[in-house]
């Protein structure tokens, strides 16, 4: 079982080739190779929160394949009102939290309070991770230091922890974020591989393999910033590691699999 923890409905950055609705992603989801893909809005994302949950919400019933997340946003407040979506669709499981695009730190007060009453709602949460050079809103420390506080929630990292490339002197990705989730040893912390340096750059997946263990990690692609070729690459660059089978399902699918339902940690 494959599962892609990490996708998007609608028009990322309102580029028309990166757009996807539930068909398509399904579509998507099966030239690569995948079961279920989790996505939240691009529009909750770049847009309106509130209608972008509605969306994503309407499009969950009509695949087999996709499920949701609730996107929050804790500059507007009433949008932890759509976590009323969770009990009345159950492919809802959890919640998309983006710093960097809604404009605010994670670790800021009128972050900390918000965030935390989320974090006592739902069982899953997928933080976007800075990832970008210029970007700092969602460093993998102050992620961590509020898994540390929610340990039955499960907090899923995004993009490898903040994995980017050094656009002053590009050859050697930024691993820094791996390594401060590595430090703190979270049971409830995931890692996901939604970046391409996983397989531009030979050797980040085995130094994110060897920094986090195959427990830790879930497959995720970002797409349709990614798509079919491109997840079927990453998936293969997964199973090429020197990992047992069952090591390798755990990334692909199991630990996923754990989030999606196996609800709050106990």
């Amino acid at each position: 079982m494959i599962i892609d923890i990490h996708g998007h409905l609608g028009n990322i950055n309102f580029a028309p080739f990166w757009a996807a609705d539930a068909a398509r992603l399904e579509q998507y989801a099966g030239e690569a190779g995948v079961d279920y893909l989790c996505i939240s809005s691009a529009r909750s994302i770049m847009y309106d929160t509130t209608e972008g949950n509605f969306e994503l919400n309407s499009a969950l019933g009509q695949t087999a394949k996709l499920f949701g997340y609730v996107t929050v946003n804790p500059l507007f407040p009433g949008t932890i009102n759509d976590l009323d979506l969770m009990e009345k669709n159950p492919k809802f499981i959890g919640a998309k939290v983006h710093p960097d695009y809604h404009g605010y730190d994670v670790g800021s007060r009128i972050a900390r309070g918000f965030l935390d009453t989320v974090a006592e709602r739902v069982p899953a949460m997928l933080f976007h991770v800075s990832c970008m050079p210029g970007t700092g809103f969602a460093d993998a420390g102050a992620i961590a230091t509020f898994a540390e506080r929610h340990p039955r929630t499960k907090i899923i990292m995004a993009h490898m922890a903040g994995i980017f490339q050094n656009s002053v002197y590009p050859y050697f990705p930024n691993l820094r974020g791996l390594e401060l989730v590595a430090e703190r040893h979270l049971e409830n912390v995931y890692v996901d591989t939604a970046h391409y340096l996983m397989y531009v750059y030979p050797g980040v997946m085995e130094r994110m393999v060897e920094l986090l263990g195959p427990d830790h990690i879930v497959f995720g692609t970002d797409v349709p910033l990614q798509g079919p070729m491109q997840m079927r690459f990453a998936i293969e660059v997964i199973k090429s590691l020197k990992l047992s089978k069952a090591e390798t399902g755990k990334i692909l699918g199991d630990n996923a699999d754990k989030i999606i339902h196996g609800g709050r940690n106990t």
